[in-house]
């Protein structure tokens, strides 16, 4: 077997902003992995609480683990920040409050070995907060061109779109850039590397816990005006990249993640309930033409056919189904 130090270096980037005892199960499964050529780089997005202690304590003397500070700017700030700073051959990120399977990077590795890509992708399973994570399924991957990677993003179907749950190769560094200060910024980068890099390799095994917690900021119920602009802004830069040749499927993408946003519209998050009013009008009219575009797949038709003819109806459907099987489809 070859030594660790023969194998490709993994930087494995960490932002950390005030998740306090949830940054602990994360950490675990980091000091878990079987891939062990790997440096942990922990972004200490300006903490104000003991997450930064409750980590040190943690990873003890590992010197696989490096702790930067900054003062905070957000999500993606600090992921640029630990971008800037890697050194690893490969590239991958994990929220503060997530967990990964033990075996993610070294079957990601492997895969980008084998299948010579520079990106490999795995899905996510929503969880409640956990102390572990294990997928406890069989990993198979599969290739397929970025183009038709991006398709996928596009229609919202095998590809959430989100940093996470992926390997980069370092080659993509300089499009691994986020825009700071912007939510939903995940789905502008990824539809950019899927637009220009031949193939990728991608599974349906859930590597990546994605923790759903109160607090988080995936579980903040209302939203206003900056999450109904940001999405918007990141609807245009998907635009650029999907082109004219994907015309149908971008018109399911602009319906479906307008909708994401208008299911949860607090009047009061507006600068006057015109604007809401607005807002939750127009996303009603783009859900109706989704629910009969024939690119979209049946759930989502059903669901913009739902919103259209009344977003309340939707939403009891919504929590019915998310209670029922325990996760959420976007």
């Amino acid at each position: 077997m070859a030594s660790d130090v023969a194998k490709p270096l993994v930087s494995v980037i960490v932002p950390m902003y005030n998740v306090g005892m949830f940054a602990l199960p994360c950490v675990n499964s980091l000091l878990g992995q079987t891939y062990s050529n790997i440096e942990y780089i922990i972004v200490d997005d300006g903490c104000t609480d003991n997450t930064i202690d409750l980590i040190e304590d943690a990873v003890g003397s590992d010197t696989r683990f490096k702790i930067l500070h900054k003062e905070n700017g957000g999500l993606s700030s600090a992921r640029n920040f630990g971008t800037q700073r890697c050194h690893g051959d490969y590239v991958m990120y994990v929220d503060g409050d997530d967990l990964i399977d033990s075996r993610t990077v070294e079957l990601m590795v492997e895969a980008a070995d084998k299948y010579q890509v520079s990106l490999v992708i795995g899905s996510f399973a929503k969880t409640p907060v956990l102390d572990n994570y294990k997928m406890g399924q069989n990993v198979e991957f599969h290739v397929e061109s970025g183009i038709e990677h991006l398709r996928k993003l596009l229609l919202l179907s095998g590809e959430s779109g989100s940093a996470c749950g992926k390997l980069f190769e370092r080659s993509l560094i300089n499009d691994l850039v986020f825009p700071e200060g912007q939510l939903f910024e995940d789905m502008g980068v990824i539809a950019k590397i899927c637009s220009k890099i031949q193939k990728v390799a991608f599974s349906d095994a859930c590597f990546y816990a994605y923790v759903t917690r109160p607090g988080s900021i995936t579980t903040l119920r209302k939203q206003g005006s900056k999450h109904a602009k940001d999405m918007d802004r990141t609807i245009e830069t998907v635009r650029r990249f999907a082109g004219s040749e994907f015309q149908g499927e971008f018109e399911c993408f602009q319906s479906f993640c307008t909708l994401r946003v208008a299911m949860r519209v607090d009047p009061d998050g507006f600068d006057s309930k015109a604007d809401a009013q607005k807002y939750l009008w127009n996303a009603r009219g783009l859900a109706w033409r989704a629910s009969r575009n024939p690119y979209a797949c049946s759930k989502w038709r059903l669901r913009c056919a739902l919103f259209s003819i009344s977003p309340r109806v939707h939403n009891a459907f919504y929590a019915l189904y998310a209670a029922i099987s325990g996760k959420a489809i976007g």
